[in-house]
């Protein structure tokens, strides 16, 4: 009887432990109760990962620019002074200014106007009819059209491919972050909440023990319990209050690794709050369409896919001949005194040429377009495995949505039916007319059915969540909570 009270000793001090550390932590999480949604949120609004991403996105926006900056005006001017021997072999001095403002077009024609001026003064004169010291100006305006090569300006059209595709791929490397961050909340998420289930599942089996035992010590004392019988409610009892120390630890470490998501303090309570979602019946090809609209993985192979015709286009036109057509016209102007007079000339200066260019050896262009082909040609098998995965996985989430649709309804009925069992049990032991051990298995099995029930809801929530991740409908919820928000501080109900 001594070690019988000992063990009672060492059993009220456990459950006394235990009782006021679940207490204490449901009454700590009371005060911060989150759904999925609410962490999701949090962890978006602070994670740094997420803040790198949108960096990059900045970054990529701004090569359009440099780009574009291509057909911008450029001035190239030189001026200097000088002293040397003419071709006579005579001293001269000499002061020179040259500019050229220049420019490509959209075309891939390009427009020069070039000027320059030159002061001459020689110790000898070639001729007593040419004017020293001399002045003379030039004003030339240039027009060059590519004929072949470079007509259309085929690489700066694949320079703007290219960035406005870079930038694409950023914002869907940026949307997979987010995915991928939303995909570890959840499993996190979840996992935490089945743990929090658990936990409650097993707070209540320990009160329902503790209530047990309480009424086996009355009957036995009565006369009317053996000593059997009390053994099996203390070991009942000790069998649920280890099985809640336990999930008290894992809760604890769970709870560690979601509040490092949301940048919270590592000891902060919260409770997970289940998520109801409205009972609709998703219709797969309206869901594929809206997948492929939103999933990254699609842009990101278009993206390529655009970037490779960019690129063939501009080997294409690399493989062509360099012939240009070049138009000038352009002022003369030549001022000096010679030896008998002062000279002042005037004139008009035009000219038009073709330039031509054969490049024989062609392997290094060549090569550049089976590289572009080859680009083209991956990032096109790239598409069709998107492609695949998009349906497989929609298709899979949609089934078992359908399925887990089923699983909890059934979960239900099971608990009804053994929340029945366990009633009509209970009235049969208080009159006596039950076994201890078989009252103790059907409060196992009903506190079995309870769990099962609870556990089937989130998994069918966990399904939907992921399809909403993937089909990009989470979005479409935070924007929801954001406008909810505003709403309340409003005073407007949404």
């Amino acid at each position: 009887m001594r070690m019988i009270h000992n063990h009672l000793k060492v059993l009220l001090v456990v459950f006394m432990f235990v009782s006021g550390f679940v207490t204490t932590h449901v009454i700590a999480a009371e005060k911060n109760r989150l759904t999925i949604y609410q962490v999701m949120q949090r962890v978006f609004e602070r994670y740094p990962s997420l803040k790198i991403s949108e960096l990059q996105v900045s970054q990529a926006a701004e090569q359009r620019k440099q780009i574009e900056s291509q057909l911008g005006w450029v001035l190239n001017s030189t001026a200097g002074v000088s002293h040397d021997l003419t071709g006579l072999g005579t001293p001269s001095d000499s002061f020179d200014v040259n500019g050229t403002l220049s420019r490509t077009l959209k075309s891939g024609s390009s427009l020069s106007l070039s000027g320059g001026y030159r002061y001459e003064d020689s110790s000898l004169a070639f001729s007593p009819l040419l004017p020293n010291p001399a002045q003379t100006t030039k004003l030339d305006l240039n027009y060059r059209i590519p004929l072949a090569q470079g007509n259309e300006n085929l690489l700066y059209q694949e320079g703007l491919i290219s960035a406005d595709s870079g930038l694409e791929l950023a914002k869907a490397n940026q949307t997979i972050t987010r995915i991928n961050l939303a995909e570890q909340v959840k499993n996190i998420f979840y996992s935490l909440s089945s743990t929090h289930a658990k936990l409650v599942n097993a707070s209540d089996a320990v009160t329902r023990a503790k209530k047990l035992e309480k009424f086996i010590y009355q009957n036995f004392k009565l006369g009317l319990a053996e000593e059997k019988d009390r053994l099996q409610v203390k070991a009942q009892l000790r069998s649920k209050l280890a099985e809640l120390s336990a999930l008290e630890l894992v809760w604890q470490q769970q709870k560690t690794v979601i509040n490092r998501l949301m940048l919270e303090e590592w000891q902060s309570e919260f409770q997970p709050v289940f998520t109801s979602h409205k009972n609709r019946e998703y219709d797969l090809n309206h869901t594929l369409h809206q997948v492929k609209m939103f999933h990254p993985s699609l842009r990101i192979s278009q993206a390529q896919i655009e970037i490779a015709d960019s690129k063939i286009d501009s080997a294409r036109d690399s493989k062509k001949d360099n012939f240009d057509l070049v138009l000038s016209v352009g002022a003369r102007t030549s001022d000096g005194d010679n030896a008998t007079t002062s000279v002042s000339e005037r004139d008009w200066a035009g000219a038009v040429r073709f330039e031509y260019q054969h490049l024989f050896d062609d392997k290094g262009v060549s090569s550049k377009y089976k590289q572009a082909q080859l680009e083209k040609n991956i990032a096109l098998q790239e598409l069709k495995i998107a492609n695949d995965d998009i349906e497989y996985t929609t298709s899979g989430l949609i089934s078992e949505i359908k399925v887990a649709k089923l699983a909890v309804e059934t979960a239900k009925q099971k608990l009804e039916s053994e929340s029945n069992k366990l009633k009509e049990a209970l009235q049969r032991i208080r009159i006596g007319r039950a076994d201890t051990d078989q009252f103790i298995q059907f409060q196992n099995e009903f506190s079995f059915a309870e769990l099962s029930y609870q556990i089937q809801k989130l998994e069918l929530s966990n399904r939907i969540i992921a399809l909403q991740i993937y089909s990009g409908e989470l979005w479409s919820e935070f924007d929801n909570i954001t406008e909810r928000k505003a709403a309340n501080l409003q005073g407007v109900s949404p």
